[in-house]
């Protein structure tokens, strides 16, 4: 794919590199100016060559090419959260934990984790049993995470990712 501006090429790189990442995230990566960033990205979404998605709290970017499926795209969202992040990571390294369990491992307080987990059920990512009082949490297709988290490593920027699919791809080879 041909760019007229070498700055629209480096725009879209990063959004091919790192599905899901939003508007800030691309400006501290590319250090670009406000002005200059959101002119492009409209030139490139009216080009039908990116698109953007809101998923309540962010717009997120994805380039037209990728072929995400929807759900993917949601998944992306939230792993690009680091909290939701590390709660997914912990999830998939013990699935049932509680809302204690988990904000003791990932360090966010109770009622953090509580929305985020709350979150990850409405969109569908993880399930909640309860038990009594307290709720249990499992990943519903931990692979889909798992094969997220591996293709786009290097777009997270985060030693919890590495570690983990190290982790992941030690229990496959056995």
């Amino acid at each position: 794919m041909e760019f007229e501006l070498e700055t629209r090429r480096r725009i879209y790189e990063q959004i091919k590199k790192s599905p899901g990442i939003h508007f800030r995230e691309l400006e501290r990566r590319l250090q670009m100016v406000v002005g200059n960033l959101q002119y492009h990205l409209q030139y490139l979404e009216k080009k039908n060559m990116i698109r953007a998605l809101n998923d309540g709290d962010y717009v997120r970017y994805f380039v037209k090419d990728r072929s995400l499926s929807e759900t993917e795209r949601k998944i992306m969202s939230f792993l690009r959260r680091s909290g939701c992040r590390h709660i997914l990571l912990q999830l998939l390294n013990n699935p049932g934990m509680n809302n204690k369990e988990i904000s003791q491992a990932v360090g966010l307080s109770p009622s953090t984790v509580s929305w985020n987990l709350n979150k990850l059920v409405e969109a569908g990512i993880i399930e909640r049993e309860k038990i009594g009082r307290i709720s249990k949490f499992t990943v519903i297709d931990p692979s889909a995470i798992a094969e997220l988290l591996i293709c786009y490593k290097e777009s997270f920027l985060d030693t919890l990712v590495d570690g983990f699919i190290e982790m992941w791809e030690f229990k496959d080879s056995k």
